[in-house]
């Protein structure tokens, strides 16, 4: 099994979280555009800005997503 990019994760914790593109982007300190090309994998983001978003923005424990985002592949 290979392990999710970084614009999978950040996408599916966005959605997790319910928030938009504009909100994370503010809460982040980066522009809506940036984060909208980092999922949808125009520009792959540092593995620091992953994390600073799932864990900082959206409070998640992103070991714990990551298992979410498996389970998910599993059942598509």
């Amino acid at each position: 099994m290979r392990l999710p990019k970084g614009a999978e994760i950040l996408r599916y914790a966005r959605k997790l979280r319910g928030w938009t593109q504009a909100e994370s982007a503010v809460c982040y300190g980066i522009e809506e555009r940036t984060l909208r090309r980092w999922e949808n994998n125009e520009f792959n983001p540092k593995w620091i800005d992953v994390v600073g978003l799932v864990e900082d923005v959206y409070a998640l424990d992103l070991a714990q997503l990551l298992f979410g985002i498996k389970a998910n592949q599993g059942s598509n």
